[in-house]
C-alpha cells in the first residue's frame, strides 16, 4: 500500500468511532498496524531529508485531518 491509501485507511477508522460504529478501544486496535507502518514510511522519508520524524498517534488522527 502506498502513503495516501495507508492515511484513508487510518483516516476512516478514526472517523467510524466518532460516528459511533466501534469504540474507541476498538478502533485504537484496528488502526495501530497501520499506525506503525506510516510511522516507519515517515522515519524513512524523514531520514532522507535529513528531518527529525514526526509520528502519528491515534490521537492525532482526530486533529490533523
Amino acid at each position: 500500500m502506498n502513503y495516501r491509501d495507508l492515511m484513508a485507511e487510518a483516516r476512516a477508522i478514526h472517523f467510524a468511532m466518532h460516528h459511533g460504529s466501534i469504540t474507541y478501544e476498538e478502533a485504537q486496535v484496528k488502526v495501530k498496524p497501520v499506525l506503525e507502518i506510516l510511522n516507519r514510511k515517515n522515519a524513512k522519508i524523514a531520514k532522507r531529508h535529513g528531518v527529525t520524524p514526526r509520528k502519528f498517534t491515534f490521537q492525532s488522527l482526530g486533529r490533523t485531518f
